[in-house]
């Protein structure tokens, strides 16, 4: 058996088990590179089910769905560079999305927000100077609009975002 076999990184934003060899996480695109490999965690077996993954409960069955990572990743088409975002992220050029958006003067230092709310990801105008959109549609600053893979976002109307996981 090999070492690759038993070993992976765990990603610390989304906990998904990403092979060693792996530098961003498969899932929310955070860097792995300070990561250690850990042992991989021992799986319970299951037969199969339609649907997500269930884990058994008291009686056997399988009726407790596994949570979906509440991590979004937006990408910059035109350097192809990934943020992963997730509830409460403030996107701008102060805090943690800092670094992401430093050369952007046209995007405020606290521009948007992202929420999570059970399945459902939205973006919030926070009162930018030159506005956000989703789809092409601005939206007003305080009201939350929905995003969904594949949808883009604009940060002022030179900072295009596209919503890729």
């Amino acid at each position: 058996m090999d070492v690759a076999d038993v070993m992976v990184k765990i990603c610390p934003a989304c906990n998904e088990e990403n092979p060693i060899s792996e530098v961003i996480c498969r899932v929310c695109m955070t860097n792995l590179t300070s990561v250690s490999p850990t042992q991989k965690k021992a799986k319970e077996v299951l037969a199969p089910a339609a649907g997500p993954e269930k884990a058994p409960d008291a009686d056997g069955g399988r009726t407790i769905c596994s949570p979906l990572p509440a991590v979004l990743s937006l990408s910059r088409p035109s350097d192809g560079r990934a943020l992963p975002v997730a509830d409460g992220s403030v996107l701008g050029r102060s805090g943690e999305s800092g670094a992401f958006f430093e050369k952007d003067r046209t995007v405020s230092r606290s521009h948007a927000k992202i929420h999570f709310n059970g399945d459902i990801w939205s973006i919030e105008d926070l009162n930018s100077t030159n506005g956000t959109w989703v789809n092409g549609k601005r939206l007003t600053p305080a009201h939350p609009s929905p995003i969904r893979v594949g949808d883009s976002i604009a940060l002022s109307m030179a900072c295009e975002l596209k919503v890729i996981a």
